[in-house]
């Protein structure tokens, strides 16, 4: 078992001593006589309990509190007010019944859990006082602090500082989920880990020659016209009749994928998983119109064809048209957008390729995010931050290249979408000392 709530930062032997006070709470709650509110109500510890064993938090919280008036001299019943606001992230009040509670065992009590309570309490306030410490409230309102280097390498600084307000309410990926992964070749490691793991991720594109074999639709889809092509070919009617669609991927190669495979597969997913690559684009110099899938080697003609970075504008009204388009026709599914930490190979820009791969990064991120905010309230489109991981959080995360992950920084990334979005076969038991 461990307690820890999601915002807080626990060291080690803070987790320990919380998994003695809930041990000793669990036991107690299985003896303890409530003085109960009304004749209706029986059996309050046990129910109590119930609750907390099977992770309703708030249910556990809400009887204690109607406890209270006619129990308060009960430790017991404090002690669990402080846990469960503590699992709720009511921090200062929970520090508060954990005092309350830490009195009345030595004075009520036989206190034979003295040292325990007390620590308990002292380690809440230490780490009530951090926490506070580590925010300033601005006309009654939170400012998070960017990390140090130390508050970066502590236990569950990646929820404290990245994740934190992008976490989904619960995961909701299933081994009945039908995935569509789409975007630049990071999409290829999220598809290969699902596919990997027994999970139904389609491939779109059969004669997949790219360097992930399992991917679906990475190299090919590393620009947002490229992607809203894929939705306009699965959905718009003037552009039913097409019968196959011909792509060329990021290393020259081409291949032909039935529109009928796009079509089933998107019109019949649940999650889309959508990574955004580049903002650089190729147009025809005559007409103005960016293509629709690069241009290969052979092909090019300066005379008609040429390249230009596309702007936040066109990028937002792309990934936009994507968002309505799957509410329109696959109107409950769970988006997630992301996007690929690979930055460019090469740029035609009179720059270097770190600038010109930095204004490209940062043009699609303030799309995604001015989509986010115009659609905040939409519980099923989420972002993972797999972008801002790699680039600020972890050590070394490139190999010598410095363009391509490492296995061992994918592993990380791909463990923790799985902890926030994919649901565990056991979850369905899962107790209050699940992580």
């Amino acid at each position: 078992m461990s307690l820890k709530a999601p915002l807080v930062i626990m060291k080690p032997e803070e987790q320990e001593l919380f998994l003695k006070v809930q041990g000793y709470l669990f036991l107690a709650l299985e003896t303890v006589i409530f003085k109960e509110p009304s004749p209706e109500q029986k059996n309050s510890g046990s129910r109590i309990l119930k609750h907390l064993e099977e992770n309703e938090i708030e249910e556990a919280y809400e009887l204690l509190y109607s406890l209270t008036k006619n129990n308060y001299t009960s430790d017991i019943l404090f002690l669990g007010l402080a846990i469960t606001n503590y699992q709720l992230n009511f921090l200062d009040a929970a520090g508060k019944y954990a005092s309350q509670a830490s009195k009345l065992h030595g004075l009520i009590n036989d206190g034979s859990q003295n040292e325990l309570i007390d620590a308990f309490a002292q380690s809440l306030d230490l780490i009530i006082k951090h926490w506070n410490n580590s925010k300033i409230i601005v006309n009654d309102r939170f400012l998070n602090l960017y990390p140090t280097q130390d508050q970066l390498g502590q236990p569950n600084a990646v929820n404290n500082y990245i994740m934190q307000g992008l976490m989904p309410k619960e995961p909701f990926i299933t081994k009945s989920s039908r995935i569509s992964t789409i975007g630049s070749c990071f999409t290829g490691n999220i598809s290969t880990f699902l596919r990997h793991n027994g999970f139904d991720v389609p491939i779109l594109n059969t004669e997949y020659k790219g360097n992930l074999a399992t991917s679906s639709f990475s190299d090919e889809v590393f620009n947002t016209y490229i992607l809203r092509y894929l939705f306009e070919l699965a959905f718009e009617k003037e552009l039913a009749g097409s019968s196959t669609y011909e792509v060329i991927n990021q290393h020259n190669r081409k291949s032909i994928i039935p529109v009928r495979n796009i079509q089933e597969t998107l019109s019949s997913s649940s999650v889309f998983i959508i990574t955004l690559g580049l903002s650089e684009v190729w147009f025809n110099k005559q007409t103005g119109e960016v293509y629709k899938t690069a241009k290969a080697v052979g092909d090019y003609d300066e005379n008609v064809h040429d390249f230009r970075v596309s702007t936040v504008q066109e990028n937002f009204d792309n990934i936009k048209y994507v968002y309505q388009t799957i509410r329109k026709h696959v109107r409950n599914a769970n988006i997630i957008f992301t996007l690929s930490p690979v930055p460019l190979k090469a740029t035609f820009r009179d720059m270097g390729c770190i600038p010109a791969n930095t204004i490209s990064k940062a043009i699609l991120r303030v799309a995604l995010d001015e989509l986010l905010n115009k659609h905040k309230e939409d519980e099923h489109l989420h972002y993972f931050p797999s972008y801002e991981l790699i680039l600020d959080c972890l050590p070394n995360a490139f190999g010598k290249d410095r363009r391509y992950i490492t296995s061992e920084t994918i592993n990380f990334i791909m463990t923790l979408f799985a902890n926030h979005y994919v649901v565990h076969e056991d979850q369905k038991s899962a107790k209050i000392n699940q992580p």
